[in-house]
């Protein structure tokens, strides 16, 4: 197929939408190289003589007369050229980027090249956009505030990689339960890839992903995952210092995450301490995707934010102002009115006694003795709760004389139910007691064989092995006293 007529385009001459964008795609792929080289010939103007001759001072002054390209322009073309091409310093695009297309490479230009190290062409400008979106806002964070920021202790034992595990585990407990599920119930054919292969359909279920989690004290970490066949990387995004992990390490750290207990579930209340958040409502069942639907979906997850901090700052806060003043507004009218009753409480209580007889003089009344009367239990102001005057005063007196009363239906139903619920709970407990001890012991089975393993491999002196034992061992007993710590606390 011609698609070019002279130097017209034809557009009678694409067929089909593939053709099409065939086309469009090698115009923004020449795009991005075209840029490389303009960059590359500005480079060349600003290091060396070339412009003697010419009468221009400086390339910012020859590019502004001869091409209208001002200060800012010259500087982005000569970024792109440091950032993309081969060697920082050529007329070359380098390989990995040929792909991109300009306007891509474009927006990576304001992304560290930590970052775009990680990204392939299968990332679309939305993804790259909202990997933008958290670097931007994890700027917004001084270095103060971040080691201000209060710690989750259940994570401190844990390493680089395993603290973001254990995160993508606390913000999606969804998520939680496809690890689990990988790591637990994969029938094992002597290689870890039939459990790579799961992690990567719950991780990145299109073959690339980017996973934003915020570690508190630590600031977000991205887990780069490109591929069953390349390691994962986890970046830091405030210092750009990368951490490369091989699936067996990833693997035996999400192994460590997950306590031996009934079900995936109950080991997420293991492992973080709470209650399995249930859904709050039922979703629709997913129907079968196209592929092509499938590739639209995004590859990056942006870090949850704690509900604390969202509702301090941040978009949702704005979008909440105007009814959150309405609502302090109608709290200060009622603490007015509330202010307002006091006093007229107050004054009355100075024109009359106590006890229903006039105030004398002599007479003083303070808060303090109001309070001190009360709390011994000898007369005193008797409010509609308080024991002088209301039903549950009268059964107060009548308990402490030994009379025995009829308890309301209501009330004594949710007595009824609040001893279930203890009993329930008190149930609970002791299953995840249970789960604990299977946990705890399981894992000192395995770092027993662990051990008996590095004694063999210090004989032989394998040490790069000993020292990956060494890891997986230390990785574990970091999990069983962090979770004994969790369950000693409550």
């Amino acid at each position: 197929m011609e698609a070019l007529t002279g130097e017209v385009l034809d557009i009678h001459s694409y067929r089909s939408y593939r053709e099409y964008k065939a086309a469009l795609d090698g115009e923004l792929q020449r795009s991005a190289e075209s840029f490389v080289r303009i960059g590359y010939l500005l480079k060349v103007a600003m290091d060396t003589d070339i412009l003697k001759e010419s009468g221009y001072r400086n390339v910012n002054e020859f590019a502004q007369e001869e091409y209208n390209l001002d200060k800012s322009q010259v500087s982005r073309f000569i970024r792109i050229n440091d950032e993309f091409s081969e060697n920082g310093y050529s007329d070359q695009l380098q390989e990995k980027y040929k792909n991109f297309g300009y306007a891509k490479l474009a927006l990576m230009l304001l992304l560290p090249s930590e970052i775009n190290e990680e990204l392939t062409a299968e990332y679309s400008k939305a993804d790259i956009q909202s990997i933008k979106e958290e670097i931007d806002e994890e700027k917004k964070t001084s270095d103060l505030e971040i080691m201000m920021e209060e710690k989750d202790e259940g994570q401190q034992s844990f390493d680089g990689l395993v603290k973001v595990l254990y995160q993508i585990g606390r913000d999606d407990s969804e998520m939680y339960l496809k690890l689990y599920d990988a790591v637990c119930h994969t029938v094992y054919d002597g290689t870890i890839q039939p459990v790579v292969d799961k992690v990567m359909d719950a991780l990145a279920p299109s073959g690339a992903a980017i996973i934003t989690v915020r570690i508190a004290g630590e600031g977000r970490k991205m887990l780069s995952i490109k591929g069953a066949d390349i390691d994962p990387v986890v970046v830091d995004v405030r210092s750009g210092e990368k951490l490369n992990c091989d699936w067996d390490r990833m693997i035996n750290g999400i192994e460590a995450l997950c306590p031996d207990a009934e079900d995936g579930k109950k080991a997420w209340e293991i492992l973080y301490g709470e209650s399995f958040p249930e859904k709050k409502g039922e979703v629709a069942p997913v129907q079968p995707q196209k592929r092509a639907e499938a590739r639209r979906q995004s590859k990056v997850t942006k870090a949850k934010i704690p509900e604390k901090t969202r509702a301090e700052s941040g978009p949702a806060a704005t979008d909440k102002a105007a009814p959150e003043a309405g609502r302090q507004e109608t709290g200060k009218k009622e603490k007015e009115q509330e202010a307002a009753d006091v006093e007229d409480k107050k004054a009355e209580r100075e024109a009359q006694g106590e006890d229903g007889t006039a105030h004398r003089p002599d007479q003083q009344y303070t808060a303090d003795a109001e309070s001190d009367h009360d709390e011994n239990g000898a007369g005193g102001r008797c409010g509609e709760d308080s024991i002088g005057s209301s039903e549950n005063g009268e059964a107060v007196r009548a308990e402490a004389a030994g009379i025995e009363t009829e308890m309301p239906e209501k009330t004594r139903a949710e007595a009824d139910y609040t001893a279930a619920a203890g009993k329930e709970k008190n149930s609970e407990s002791t299953a995840d007691q249970e789960g604990l001890k299977k946990y705890v012991h399981n894992q000192q089975n395995i770092m027993f064989d662990l051990i008996k393993e590095m004694e063999r491999m210090c004989a032989e002196e394998c040490w790069d092995e000993l020292a990956e034992k060494a890891k997986n061992v230390i990785t574990r007993a970091k999990a069983v006293k962090d979770i004994k710590e969790v369950y000693r606390n409550e």
